[in-house]
């Protein structure tokens, strides 16, 4: 006996009722990527630092926006500038969607697209590294309200009146030293360059031992501990930050821009300017290589939730000191990495150069 097409109709309209009845709907049966698993950030940088705190804040609130409510774990592996955390995120990393690493990933991108990974240790390929979120950090730089020989520092112009201040600093090639080294020196600020400080912390506890006159770091940082201890106390003033919009609360310090049209009465420009610009950093979220585009695209959509999340923007600024901007559209993550990759042959001598002076 063969079945009418009314027949068929019928008997597959059944079944499908059936079908949604029991719960089996297509939301159902394509589960969130995440459902229960396990996402590890590993943090770059030792417990207490601005990048380990901010990690732990997102944690704390992606919980309510990352679909199928995974559990979540922050872990820290310091080590060489985040070099070695990057190396085992390349070379030994889960790359299922469980593991990824949090960091101010600007010197290895600089290093791979401007310098020489062999030389100083990087094995992790930046090209194949997925980059999942980018967040720009404001850095702020505060200097001695008293410098040598005895000039008072009430506005960043002053700092062009002194001589034989000391700047502390990482190290000769990290992208924060070559950041705020860049800035002084075209300015034309007399100082000198002192490095081997390990972390902030340590750079700000030189300058309260006078040993440096000059501290710079994340808006975070500035607010938390550089604020209270010396600005709040006397004994420094901030002179510029960084960041595409007016901060009146770091006042009297000028954005970057303006810092160098201001002290110089000319526009930005030139190499130093361009050194400036590649090493602008960045809190970066990045995933190893050949990661599934649904974990990509499942952290990315958590953040952008995040960014309208009351609760988390209030703590965010309450810490920070300023709101937050989550990169996570693919077009502008590239445009970020844009300018080093497109670096000349001119500016790579040029920073190698501008390394070895800092030596």
């Amino acid at each position: 006996m063969t079945s009418s097409p009314r027949t068929a109709i019928f008997f597959t309209s059944m079944m499908l009722a059936l079908v949604f009845a029991a719960g089996f709907t297509p939301a159902a049966v394509a589960q969130p990527f995440y459902q229960n698993k396990t996402l590890t950030f590993v943090v770059a940088t030792s417990a207490g630092g601005p990048s380990d705190i901010e990690c732990r804040l997102y944690a704390r609130h992606l919980t309510r926006h990352l679909a199928g409510n995974p559990i979540l774990i922050v872990q820290n592996r310091a080590g060489a500038g985040g070099m070695l955390a990057m190396n085992r995120l390349y070379e030994r990393s889960a790359r299922d969607g469980t593991v990824a690493l949090f960091q101010a990933a600007v010197a290895m991108y600089q290093e791979w697209y401007v310098g020489s990974p062999q030389t100083v240790g990087l094995r992790a390929n930046m090209a194949e590294i997925i980059p999942v979120v980018f967040i720009p950090i404001v850095s702020v730089g505060a200097i001695r309200t008293v410098l040598p020989p005895g000039i008072r520092i009430e506005k960043p112009e002053d700092i062009l009146k002194a001589r034989e201040w000391v700047a502390g600093g990482f190290r000769a090639n990290h992208t924060k030293d070559l950041k705020f080294r860049a800035l002084l020196d075209l300015v034309g600020a007399h100082y000198r360059y002192a490095t081997g400080y390990p972390g902030s912390a340590d750079l700000l506890a030189a300058f309260m031992r006078r040993e440096i006159d000059y501290v710079d770091g994340s808006t975070a940082f500035f607010l938390s501990r550089v604020k209270p201890v010396a600005v709040d106390t006397g004994q420094a003033v901030p002179i510029w930050y960084d960041s595409p919009i007016q901060l009146d609360q770091l006042a009297p310090a000028y954005n970057s821009r303006e810092f160098v049209k201001k002290l110089t009465g000319k526009e930005p420009s030139g190499p130093l300017w361009q050194i400036f610009q590649v090493s602008r950093p960045y809190r970066m979220i990045l995933f190893p290589p050949q990661v599934p585009a649904a974990a990509v695209q499942a952290l990315r959509s958590a953040f952008q939730a995040l960014s309208r999340d009351s609760e988390f923007l209030t703590e965010y600024e309450n810490i920070v000191g300023i709101k937050p901007t989550f990169i996570t559209e693919e077009p502008d993550l590239q445009d970020v990495l844009a300018g080093l990759k497109a670096a000349s042959g001119e500016i790579k001598e040029f920073r190698l150069r501008y390394i070895e002076e800092g030596r």
